[in-house]
């Protein structure tokens, strides 16, 4: 199985400068490329995402084999990972969740009008893990994030609900690993689950920008 394009999955998604929208145009790279949105050439790529959101996704790969993205009939073939590895999976699974709602709540407390006394302040409490994102979302977006994960749902034509759904019982398992030593609480099938909602985990903060952060026409 390729382990290629699981590595380059996070850095193929590019930013327009101007209108900000983010998607998977690689022409973004090429100077003079038109938006699809806005129609502003490009000055070159921008990546989305910064390293640590890829190198995370390396690290997951480097312990369980991944499946090509683009054959989803190679996802049902996974081989089983070793305990440890299994653990660690879960651990930087839990990392990636989280290091992706801090990169979205950062970009928002950057766009915002609020002053710097209070950015500083939002910025302080996104460093809470996901379960505790309710409040700073709010007062940034103006939706819960309930109803966030709703519109990118619905703006991407995905169900991110479920993967929502798994990525707190993930972030519950690795509180009980890390925080009471038990190893019981990761039950084997869970790497597996990891990989399969890596992908739109990711996603869902890509249509969370998309539905909150880019600019009108």
């Amino acid at each position: 199985m390729s382990r290629e394009p699981w590595i380059d999955f996070p850095l193929g998604y590019y930013i327009c400068p101007s209108c900000e929208i983010v998607d998977r145009d690689k022409d973004r790279t090429l100077v003079g490329h038109k938006c699809s949105r806005c129609g502003t050439p490009s000055s070159g790529g921008i990546a989305y995402f910064d390293r640590t959101v890829c190198t995370i996704t390396d690290f997951i790969t480097e312990l369980y084999p991944m499946p090509d993205l683009d054959s989803p009939s190679s996802i049902g073939s996974f081989p089983h990972p070793s305990e440890s590895h299994r653990l660690a999976i879960l651990i930087f699974f839990c990392t990636l969740g989280e290091t992706l709602q801090q990169h979205f709540l950062e970009h928002c407390v950057s766009r915002s009008n609020f002053s710097p006394k209070i950015q500083a302040s939002l910025l302080q409490d996104i460093l809470h893990p996901l379960e505790h994102i309710e409040q700073p979302f709010q007062t940034l977006t103006g939706a819960t994030w309930q109803q966030a994960v709703k519109a990118a749902s619905k703006h991407a034509n995905n169900d991110f609900i479920l993967t929502l759904y798994f990525f707190k019982i993930a972030v519950k398992k690795r509180n009980q690993l890390l925080r009471l030593g038990n190893k019981l609480a990761v039950t084997p099938g869970m790497a597996k689950q990891c990989i399969t909602n890596m992908a739109p985990l990711i996603n869902l903060f890509v249509e969370l920008h998309n539905v909150y952060l880019m600019k009108p026409l």
